[in-house]
Protein backbone atom coordinates (compact mmCIF):
# COMPACT_ATOMS: atom_id res chain seq x y z
CA UNK A 1 0.00 0.00 0.00
CA UNK A 2 2.77 2.27 0.21
CA UNK A 3 3.41 2.48 -3.33
CA UNK A 4 3.28 5.95 -4.87
CA UNK A 5 -0.18 5.55 -6.88
CA UNK A 6 -1.56 4.09 -3.96
CA UNK A 7 -0.76 7.42 -1.86
CA UNK A 8 -1.72 9.35 -5.07
CA UNK A 9 -4.77 7.54 -5.21
CA UNK A 10 -5.84 7.70 -1.48
CA UNK A 11 -4.85 11.54 -1.25
CA UNK A 12 -7.30 12.65 -4.58
CA UNK A 13 -10.10 10.62 -2.54
CA UNK A 14 -9.36 11.68 0.75
CA UNK A 15 -8.56 15.53 0.11
CA UNK A 16 -9.58 16.28 -3.30
CA UNK A 17 -13.15 14.36 -2.79
CA UNK A 18 -13.18 12.75 -6.00
CA UNK A 19 -15.36 10.13 -5.57
CA UNK A 20 -15.68 8.22 -9.43
CA UNK A 21 -13.43 6.31 -11.06
CA UNK A 22 -13.62 9.09 -13.94
CA UNK A 23 -12.92 11.85 -11.97
CA UNK A 24 -9.79 10.14 -10.45
CA UNK A 25 -8.50 9.41 -13.95
CA UNK A 26 -9.22 12.81 -15.51
CA UNK A 27 -8.47 14.97 -12.52
CA UNK A 28 -4.79 13.51 -11.73
CA UNK A 29 -2.22 16.20 -11.83
CA UNK A 30 -0.08 13.17 -11.93
CA UNK A 31 -1.73 11.82 -14.74
CA UNK A 32 -2.43 8.23 -13.58
CA UNK A 33 -2.79 5.57 -16.65
CA UNK A 34 -6.52 3.72 -16.20
CA UNK A 35 -4.83 0.35 -15.56
CA UNK A 36 -2.44 1.57 -12.83
CA UNK A 37 -5.35 3.24 -11.10
CA UNK A 38 -7.96 0.20 -11.52
CA UNK A 39 -5.14 -2.05 -9.95
CA UNK A 40 -4.61 0.45 -6.80
CA UNK A 41 -8.49 1.34 -6.34
CA UNK A 42 -8.39 -3.13 -5.99
CA UNK A 43 -5.58 -3.29 -3.92
CA UNK A 44 -7.11 -0.33 -1.73
CA UNK A 45 -10.43 -1.66 -1.38
CA UNK A 46 -8.91 -4.91 -0.80
CA UNK A 47 -6.99 -3.54 2.01
CA UNK A 48 -10.29 -2.21 3.49
CA UNK A 49 -8.69 1.27 3.03
CA UNK A 50 -11.82 2.25 0.54
CA UNK A 51 -15.21 0.05 -0.08
CA UNK A 52 -16.91 -0.06 -3.39
CA UNK A 53 -19.99 1.04 -4.49
CA UNK A 54 -21.86 0.98 -7.42
CA UNK A 55 -23.39 4.33 -9.25
CA UNK A 56 -26.77 4.17 -8.86
CA UNK A 57 -26.96 6.68 -11.85
CA UNK A 58 -25.04 4.77 -14.39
Amino acid sequence: MGDRWGLVVLRDVMFGGHRHFRELLTNSIEGIASNILASRLSKLVGAGLLSRHEDPTH
